[in-house]
């Protein structure tokens, strides 16, 4: 198994498993193919448009793409400092338990520290308990809990 940065031949394979992000599980009251439709949207604009603050690496093995990592530049809130965050972490299910997640994991970390990052950040659906180990499991830990409300329409 190999990790790369994404080539243009692989955008049919990535964005198949970029289905397993809404298929995993979406935010409360979020509709899925709304989730889906956004993450579509947003990795292929990383893959159409590179950007110097952002890496989409892939992980490969027999010439089939079994994983990537989204990985992208972003501010800190409290320091306003540059730090790395994992926007995408997807492992195709057949390969799930092979280490691809940690793998891609540190490839992003080493992308983060190669620009000279001191924090990375992502996150994750409380639900989903398989990537929430791998992470707590990396040494990431809970930082916040999000919380949202619908509000009604205008004129209700």
């Amino acid at each position: 198994m190999k990790i790369r940065p994404v080539a243009a031949g692989d955008r049919p394979a990535v964005l198949q498993l970029a289905r397993r992000l809404a298929e995993q599980g979406t935010p409360p009251g979020r509709d899925r193919q709304q989730v889906q439709a956004a993450d579509e949207k947003s990795i292929g604009a990383a893959m159409d448009s590179p950007s110097p603050l952002a890496q989409l690496l892939v992980a490969e093995a027999d010439g089939q793409v079994l994983g990537f990592v989204h990985v992208k530049t972003v501010l800190d809130y409290y320091t306003q400092q540059q730090i790395g965050h994992v926007s995408h972490l997807v492992v195709a299910a057949h390969a799930e338990g092979r280490g691809l997640g940690r793998a891609l994991l540190d490839a992003a970390q080493s992308w983060a520290l190669g620009r000279g990052y001191c924090m990375m950040q992502l996150f994750v659906l409380p639900e989903n308990s398989g990537a929430r180990s791998l992470y707590e499991g990396t040494g990431y830990r809970a930082e916040w809990i999000k919380y949202v409300r619908a509000l009604p329409s205008p004129g209700q």
